[in-house]
């Protein structure tokens, strides 16, 4: 069979096309690629490698055929209402420019009240797969409604500069600088980690969680006098969070590690490092052991959050709700409490006490133990909250006693 001259694949490149495409190298085989040019502007003239038999069987310019399937797969506006309505609801999201195409981004407005009607700029794919509005996921900050400002005033007490408050929000990955409003000092810490530690975690905090003081107000509150880390001696080494000796009741505000989900080991400053199947066994064993040396109400609240509504949530679903008429309780008081410094209260309160008031004194004043006024005072002093001599306080509580 007689092989085609490149002059008659030229001429049958012309019948098909005419001038629209320019042969640049010479024809060899139907197999062997040539160089092609596409006489077009919209491409700037594209030239590339191809077979000729592809290209009389109607294989054309590559660049042009891209925008030819992309204006068939092209959504129209409507199309695209119609698919932001199927996902997000009827009228959800108004879009307030026109489409054009997935990725590239059109002014949209929240139709919602939460976030004052936002309007945002979004690529049409995102806001497709369920990227809804940033300000009501709290993924942008707006002062007014979703601001630590507006939602949780309480983190600029310990230590959150009005400036960041009200420009992030409370579960903001942001690390920002924060000063202690107690010693002064300053640290950077993850805004997330401040509001679910309810702390800045300072050196000079008292050492007491959240939800201890939280139910320490709350006792307070109910007139009870109490015995904080309570360690009598048939548990050896151990401690319960409160024991109210009125009640004959031991009171356990469990953090998040006696519920993790995994079993890895958790770090403790305050213990060996435990699973969570090691706490939830000594959890079991402490619990039973109370029991059986006479303890009468042995109650666990689940304190995995440190947040009001979450603790106050736990005690309402606790005996303590039977025992007590919890009715009066001010649990914005045990909030704003969980939120003090326990060493700068007493030290304040020691700077303005009474002249014959001992440690002891003072200790029934917060339900503390004198050794423990001694420790925070001792603190204080050292960071000048309060002057404090532990020989010249024995030597006045010696004198008192003997007075009696």
């Amino acid at each position: 069979m007689r092989r085609k001259t490149h002059e008659e694949f030229i001429q049958e490149v012309r019948d098909k096309y005419e001038d629209e495409y320019i042969i640049l190298s010479k024809y060899i085989d139907s197999k062997t690629k040539i160089k092609v040019r596409h006489n077009c502007k919209e491409c700037n003239y594209h030239e590339w490698e191809i077979t000729p038999s592809n290209i009389l069987i109607g294989y054309g310019c590559p660049e042009c055929g891209k925008v030819k399937i992309g204006e068939r797969l092209k959504k129209t506006h409507e199309q695209f209402l119609e698919q932001l309505n199927k996902v997000h609801g009827e009228g959800v999201y108004i879009p307030l420019e026109k489409y054009v195409n997935n990725s590239t981004k059109i002014l949209v407005r929240h139709n919602c009240k939460k976030c004052g009607y936002h309007e945002w700029g979004i690529k049409p794919s995102d806001l497709l797969r369920n990227h809804g509005c940033p300000v009501c996921s709290s993924r942008e900050a707006k002062l007014g409604i979703n601001t630590i400002w507006d939602t949780d005033k309480w983190m600029v007490d310990l230590g959150v500069s009005e400036e960041d408050a009200k420009r992030y929000t409370s579960r903001s990955n942001k690390k920002i600088t924060v000063k202690c409003p107690d010693c002064g000092k300053e640290k950077k810490m993850m805004i997330n980690d401040i509001y679910k530690r309810k702390s800045i975690s300072c050196s000079c905090g008292d050492g007491k969680s959240y939800p201890e003081k939280f139910v320490m107000n709350l006792l307070e509150q109910l007139g009870l006098g109490f015995e904080i880390e309570y360690s009598p001696d048939w548990i050896d080494n151990k401690r319960y969070d409160f024991y109210v000796s009125k009640s004959n009741m031991i009171i356990e505000a469990h953090g998040c590690q006696h519920y993790n989900g995994s079993f890895k080991r958790i770090k403790s400053t305050k213990r060996k490092n435990r699973t969570l199947q090691e706490e939830q066994i000594n959890d079991k064993f402490k619990k039973e052991i109370a029991l059986a040396n006479g303890i009468k109400h042995y109650i666990e609240l689940d304190c995995r959050e440190s947040s009001l509504d979450w603790i106050k949530n736990s005690i309402l679903n606790s005996e303590l709700n039977k025992l007590f008429d919890l009715s009066r309780i001010d649990w914005n008081k045990c909030a704003e409490f969980a939120n003090k410094n326990i060493i700068k209260e007493v030290c304040k309160y020691w700077s303005n006490k009474r002249y014959d008031e001992t440690t002891g004194d003072v200790g029934r004043k917060f339900d503390l133990t004198p050794q423990a006024i001694n420790k925070y005072l001792k603190r204080g002093n050292k960071l000048g909250w309060c002057e404090y001599e532990p020989k010249e306080e024995l030597r006045k509580s010696v004198s008192k006693k003997r007075q009696k």
